[in-house]
């Protein structure tokens, strides 16, 4: 008796979190196309009011991912967005903020017993980092939960489909394509190395067009001004772009503790260079005529920050359309 108990607990202790991946949202019309903000900081510092980055587009009530920073998976329950319904995940870049619950969205899925291969899209790298997960996550294939039939569960590795995108991508290019959207990749100017640099051999950061039957969204992921970032956002309905206060981060890194006082200049000098500041967002939607612009991947965006008009103060002058300041979970 005492062991029929236990087992009772354990799967009422479960139902909650089945219950809650089996949850399918009610809040978006089946067939309209949904951009969702589900995580909006920028990282890699964590925030308690906004999560870190990731996003996700919602078409006939599949699910696409764009980016996965830390918190993903419970912005994905917040937002009323199923596990089993995930079709596909991009990666802009491999910064620790966009890509820390890649792991834990592999291993999830697998236990909740959803199996068909998932194309997992990314920068050079990203095979290696799905492989390396998985191998890491071998101790969990040996520690199943109930009774798993005859067979067993299938391995973690056969429930994904990892792909690296070229390295030289300057041009608007297909990297996905199904009955719902259509994705265009290119690369952009997040990173900025010194000639001859390993980093510069291997890191490379990417900006996504969606194409849905009703809307195209860009997704600017991190980059600096681009012209490339221009070609591929042109006509698109929404721009979600990135954005940085640059009075407000700097004086935040000119106090930052833990930082060494030799980093500082490289430091600003990277946000400067290698991030979009509200008049370089205005310009890129304007040339790209675009129709909406939503802002997110918000920095500094500290916790109880009130004032939020660093982050639009110039768009107007080049972009007179509507311009958003995201919050997690808003839907566009």
């Amino acid at each position: 008796m005492l062991k029929k108990s236990i087992i009772a607990a354990t799967f009422a202790t479960l139902i909650p979190f089945f219950s809650a991946h089996a949850a399918v949202s009610s809040d978006s019309s089946a067939n309209e196309a949904t951009f969702i903000t589900l995580g909006t900081s920028g990282g890699p510092v964590i925030k308690r009011e906004r999560s870190e980055p990731a996003n996700a587009v919602v078409v006939n009530n599949d699910v696409y991912l764009f980016d996965t920073g830390s918190g993903t998976e419970r912005q994905m329950v917040g937002a009323g967005l199923p596990m089993k319904n995930l079709r596909a995940i991009f990666i802009s870049h491999h910064h620790i903020d966009h890509d820390a619950d890649l792991g834990q969205l592999i291993a999830s899925r697998w236990m909740f017993n959803h199996y068909k291969p998932l194309p997992i899209i990314g920068p050079p790298g990203t095979e290696h980092m799905v492989q390396s997960l998985i191998s890491a996550d071998q101790a969990v294939e040996w520690a199943p939960i109930g009774n798993t039939g005859p067979k067993g569960k299938p391995t973690i590795a056969s429930t994904v489909a990892p792909k690296d995108m070229s390295k030289t991508m300057d041009e608007p290019t297909e990297v996905y394509k199904d009955e719902n959207i259509r994705v265009l990749a290119i690369t952009n100017t997040h990173y900025n190395f010194p000639e001859g640099s390993k980093s510069a051999e291997h890191a490379r950061s990417y900006s996504y067009r969606i194409e849905t039957p009703g809307r195209t969204f860009l997704f600017t992921g991190d980059t600096g001004p681009s012209q490339n970032v221009v070609e591929l956002a042109k006509g698109a309905d929404v721009l979600v772009s990135e954005v940085i206060d640059l009075d407000k981060m700097t004086k935040i890194l000119r106090k930052a503790p833990d930082l060494p006082s030799a980093m500082l200049p490289n430091m600003i000098k990277h946000m400067k260079q290698d991030h979009l500041v509200p008049t370089e967002i205005g310009k890129l939607a304007n040339k790209a005529g675009v129709k909406e612009v939503v802002l997110t991947h918000i920095v500094p965006g500290s916790d109880g920050e009130t004032d939020l008009s660093g982050y639009t103060k110039g768009i107007d002058k080049y972009f007179k359309g509507p311009v958003h300041v995201a919050e997690d979970l808003d839907r566009f």
